[in-house]
């Protein structure tokens, strides 16, 4: 389902999805069998742990209390 979802966008936009660059984040629940699955069905093999989406940790959506403290070690860096 969701493959069908990339290739309606990819054949209306003209854009095509770069499996080697592409990679996947899955929450921690998922278990192994799933989450191979997932890999197979999209051709996405790389599986990110601590990399950052737009600049921000992935796991921010996770903890509240000090999901930004990151920011302030940058800021204080700067200052």
């Amino acid at each position: 389902m969701v493959k069908e979802a990339l290739n309606i966008y990819c054949q209306a936009t003209g854009q095509r999805i770069n499996a080697d660059k592409s990679s996947i984040h899955f929450a921690k629940g998922v278990s192994e069998n799933i989450q191979e699955e997932i890999k197979a069905s999209l051709q996405v093999h790389n599986v990110s742990l601590s990399e950052k989406y737009l600049g921000m940790p992935p796991d921010v959506g996770l903890s509240t209390n000090g999901a930004f403290r990151y920011l302030e070690d940058r800021v204080w860096k700067k200052v």
